[in-house]
């Protein structure tokens, strides 16, 4: 009886561990305009706003992704993720005048027709942290590495409950060649018309393991075969990190 109760602990201990530390992700998708090079305005100055945000603890990270492989013919070729504790947080302390408080309104208005040209906003979205797996993470927003995978899955409101239990579980263990594992709700769009309601991010530590894991061909593991019944996976797409903001210590 205590070998039985000792396994179940530890089953129930491994899928809490899993279990989303309940952030709230901003995606900004954004095709950036040729010739304009908006990479440097990222890293001159709003790279400077985010730490600052992230240092009085506003927001707890942003990241720059790039996606390889994009084209002019992409609909988007960079994603830039803020990260907070509260969703009220994502857009808040935030603006030219706060990173360069000695610029005149003639100044303001020159930076934003520059930043403005120099790309376009395809979408805005928000999610929430609904699972987490890192290696001793203890519920923080964990430190990115280089390579990630965007998931993009869906679910519908009659499985919601069942998939996010099921992806937790079946993530809440050993990862593999994975260095971490996330999934995410969308909460600024539902309904049949939306194209995801829910993302999973696996990450690597570059992109030669990623490309292996691609690679294989495997038998589906168990867990994998039922999550397969509860949602539709409507794309996969590889990230390459560019910037990485944290709090300082």
């Amino acid at each position: 009886m205590k070998k039985i109760l000792l396994i179940f602990s530890l089953f129930v201990g491994g899928f809490l561990s899993a279990q989303g530390n309940g952030d709230y992700v901003n995606m900004t998708f954004v095709k950036t305009t040729p010739g304009e090079d908006y990479g440097t305005i990222l890293n001159e100055k709003w790279k400077e706003l985010a730490q600052m945000r992230a240092d009085e603890g506003t927001i707890t990270g942003w990241d720059v992704w790039w996606r390889p492989g994009s084209t002019e013919a992409s609909d988007w070729n960079m994603l830039i993720v803020t990260i907070a504790k509260d969703p009220d947080s994502l857009g808040a302390n935030a603006g030219v005048l706060k990173m360069r408080p000695d610029y005149t309104e003639m100044d303001v208005e020159i930076f934003s027709q520059k930043n403005i040209k120099a790309r376009t906003i395809v979408w805005d979205q928000t999610l929430v942290n609904k699972g987490l797996n890192f290696a001793g993470n203890e519920g923080e927003t964990p430190v990115a590495p280089q390579v990630a995978v965007m998931n993009l899955m869906k679910v519908g409101y009659a499985n919601a409950y069942e998939y996010e239990k099921a992806e937790n579980s079946l993530n809440s263990g050993d990862l593999g060649s994975r260095l971490g594992w996330g999934l995410l709700k969308r909460l600024d769009a539902a309904g049949e018309d939306v194209y995801y309601d829910y993302m999973t991010i696996d990450f690597y530590e570059d992109w030669k393991t990623m490309m292996s894991t691609r690679e294989a061909t495997e038998k589906l593991p168990k867990g994998l075969q039922s999550i397969l019944n509860l949602r539709t996976h409507q794309q996969s797409v590889p990230l390459w990190l560019a910037i990485q903001v944290r709090p300082q210590e």
